[in-house]
């Protein structure tokens, strides 16, 4: 771990770092903040997750942030031979150890709701599969429980459903094996990665492609996406109230899931913009005459004289101009789809 690189993306907030409350562990999980910019380097990539000590040493490794098929640029796929798994509308849930006892954190924390409800798992329902862990190797889950339901609906089940099995030094994975626990679904026999992304299966939130060099990206089903636009409780409006209240965006962030962040930056884009186009032009259009009487009459004749006016009185202008500007409604959606 690069801990100068560490340290730095903590103190511009690209990574975020929380501590285990009764030990001196430390998990490292990249911020909205990081995907909005897309500040994407060796650190803010593995801080998916990972778990460290207080002398940076990895105690659990998670695999790296992967993205959309077809969301970056640079994004090169590999001419190699790949699997399709199923993409589970859970948490990530991430093993480490205290002593001879294992623990899941979930991506950001030691005690969330997600972790609390997969330790209780861990400890109960599958307490049996203990002997079978390794603690050499990081063993990665989805989290599944009612109340941790975010689109799809998987009924009553309670499960801590295997998605990978990785080195915690070395990052190699493993075959996943049968201990204990069920694993993520595989889909056997596809051959074209193009045909994926025209699927859509009921109850279902897409496919992560994993290659033969572990580099995975995911595909999200256009139903799945539909339904996470109806749920998202987020519209211009938000952004349009955080902006004129001058709140942090990264609010807003939590709120979204990443295919919809391109809708997010455009839309903050657009209202600040508009902003800028009001206030520059009464900046330019300002002028105090000899008189109140000829200043008035001046303003008057402007697109604007309800600004004009705030500044002659050397008053806060910003929410006459956000008033302006108010949007008509309209709710998240993801700008690539269309």
């Amino acid at each position: 771990m690069n801990t100068v690189l560490l340290k730095e993306m903590i103190s511009k907030n690209y990574i975020r770092v929380n501590k285990h409350p009764n030990y001196d562990l430390y998990i490292y999980n990249y911020t909205q903040s990081a995907q909005f910019e897309r500040i994407w380097n060796e650190v803010t990539l593995n801080c998916r997750g990972l778990i460290l000590d207080e002398s940076f040493n990895v105690i659990a490794r998670p695999f790296p942030k992967f993205f959309n098929l077809g969301e970056m640029e640079s994004q090169t796929i590999p001419n190699t031979t790949f699997e399709v798994y199923d993409k589970a509308d859970g948490s990530l849930g991430i093993l480490y150890w205290i002593d001879e006892v294992p623990f899941i954190a979930s991506r950001g924390s030691f005690a969330s709701d997600q972790s609390d409800k997969a330790n209780e798992m861990l400890h109960g329902k599958y307490k049996n599969s203990w002997t079978l862990l390794d603690k050499n190797k990081t063993y990665l889950f989805e989290i599944i429980y009612p109340q941790n339901r975010i689109v799809l609906d998987y009924g009553v089940a309670e499960e801590l459903v295997l998605l990978a099995i990785i080195d915690t030094q070395s990052g190699e994975e493993f075959p996943l094996e049968a201990i204990g626990f069920p694993i993520v679904e595989k889909y056997d026999g596809i051959k074209d990665i193009g045909s994926l992304a025209a699927m859509n299966k009921d109850n279902k939130e897409g496919f992560v492609i994993k290659f033969s060099d572990n580099f995975r990206v995911k595909i999200k089903f256009e139903e799945y996406l539909r339904l996470h636009r109806i749920i998202t409780q987020v519209s211009n409006l938000n952004i349009w109230e955080y902006l004129k209240t001058n709140q942090p965006i990264e609010e807003v962030l939590e709120r979204v899931p990443d295919e919809f962040f391109n809708w997010v930056k455009e839309t903050k884009s657009d209202l600040e913009n508009q902003y800028a186009v009001i206030e520059n032009q009464c900046k330019k259009d300002f002028k105090v005459f000899e008189t109140v009487k000829e200043t008035a009459l001046y303003f008057q004749t402007c697109k604007h004289q309800g600004v004009l006016f705030a500044m002659l009185k050397n008053r806060d202008y910003s929410e006459i101009i956000w008033r302006m500007i108010r949007p008509a409604f309209e709710k998240p959606f993801n700008r690539e789809e269309e």
